[in-house]
């Protein structure tokens, strides 16, 4: 599976770059040639380059990760959770959503850069899957410790994963078959979540709840 990922990665590329370079050269030299309704069809041919773009860098960097040895050593876990919220600060603030950190938070055993990007997925999907107005979504990060093991959970305020999804949501386009007004989110995000966490010798599981939300916890040992 990794290798699919890495070869889709590579050939999807170049199309992507072409159509990004091809629209960029017409928005500068060919934008007073069109009309309103086709400049609004070009900046968005553009803007979905431009997505499909860092979709690409986001997988083939997550491939790379849990194609590597997990290389464990004691990481501040606060340190870990500020560097995930940070890389998603713009959609965290345009969304007007308070996120809430335990003040708690141990040094853990683990890979920090698997577990960096582990926490992003699941910050990402908890911003993603959320309708509350702006200003009353939240995201809510604690940890607690008992039998040997760290429990890692983020909980969110968002529309909850119906019941008939939940046993696929970890599976390769599991997040694509919840039900959004705007559509699925990225199939790959959770999938990959899950295998950097079992990397690092934990679980990640979630229990979730239609229209009150959903909790994610990487169980992991320590």
């Amino acid at each position: 599976m990794l290798r699919f990922f890495s070869i889709l990665s590579h050939d999807l590329k170049s199309p992507i770059f072409a159509i990004d370079g091809f629209s960029e050269l017409l928005l500068g030299d060919y934008l007073d040639k069109l009309d309103e309704e086709g400049q609004d069809f070009l900046r968005r041919i553009r803007s979905s380059a431009q997505y499909m773009k860092r979709v690409l860098d986001d997988m083939s960097h997550m491939v790379k990760l849990l194609a590597r040895p997990t290389a464990k050593k004691p990481t501040p876990l606060r340190e870990l959770i500020e560097e995930a919220i940070q890389k998603h600060s713009y959609a965290i603030e345009d969304g007007g959503v308070k996120v809430n950190v335990s003040s708690d938070l141990p040094t853990i055993d683990v890979d920090p850069d698997k577990t960096r990007e582990a926490l992003g997925a699941i910050i990402s999907n908890a911003l993603f899957f959320n309708d509350q107005p702006k200003g009353e979504r939240e995201i809510n990060i604690d940890c607690d410790h008992d039998d040997n093991c760290h429990r890692i959970c983020v909980r969110d305020n968002g529309i909850g994963i119906d019941p008939r999804y939940v046993s696929q949501i970890f599976e390769l386009g599991g997040a694509s078959k919840l039900e959004k007004p705007r559509g699925g989110g990225p199939g790959y995000g959770l999938y990959l979540a899950k295998r950097l966490v079992e990397s690092n010798g934990g679980e990640l599981t979630v229990d979730s709840t239609m229209g009150a939300g959903s909790t994610f916890c990487m169980t992991l040992p320590g």
